[in-house]
């Protein structure tokens, strides 16, 4: 991804608008829709998205405040299957994922280009920087919005 910060942090920010329009009005038989067997339904998405962002801020605020922190990992599959995504409010998912964007935009946008060099120790990735977590959290939220656009097409919900 080849973006300034500036425009990673707009499209940052504006993603959890564009998540709310993707499913406002949407049914729970709707929201349980999926594009196959042992694919993530509309419902559950929202609520990985939700899980992920609380791991995104939270490694990124680490980033931000601690010198080379160690930034864990985790197994997303696990928490979906563990965590009763299934099961979860997709009205809740969203306004977390909301919430969190929204805090965490307000401190991108304080910071310098030089503090996005600030990096973590990821269990599994290796050195990351602000940066790269950054064009993680947006690439990620543009992954599962284009999947809930495909179950949406195929289900001809509008």
């Amino acid at each position: 991804m080849k973006y300034r910060i500036a425009e990673l942090i707009v499209k940052y920010s504006d993603q959890p608008g564009d998540l709310i329009a993707s499913v406002e009005g949407l049914s729970d038989s709707e929201l349980d829709r999926r594009l196959g067997p042992g694919k993530w339904s509309i419902r559950q998405q929202l609520n990985h998205l939700a899980d992920c962002e609380v791991n995104y801020v939270h490694r990124m605020k680490k980033v931000v405040a601690e010198d080379a922190p160690l930034l864990p990992a985790f197994d997303s599959d696990k928490w979906a299957s563990n965590l009763f995504y299934d099961k979860s409010s997709a009205e809740d998912s969203i306004a977390l994922f909301f919430t969190l964007r929204t805090t965490m935009a307000q401190v991108l946008r304080e910071l310098n280009n030089r503090d996005f060099d600030r990096f973590g120790i990821h269990t599994e990735d290796g050195k990351l920087t602000l940066r790269n977590l950054l064009e993680r959290a947006v690439e990620h939220a543009d992954h599962h919005a284009r999947t809930i656009k495909k179950i949406k097409r195929k289900f001809k919900i509008k």
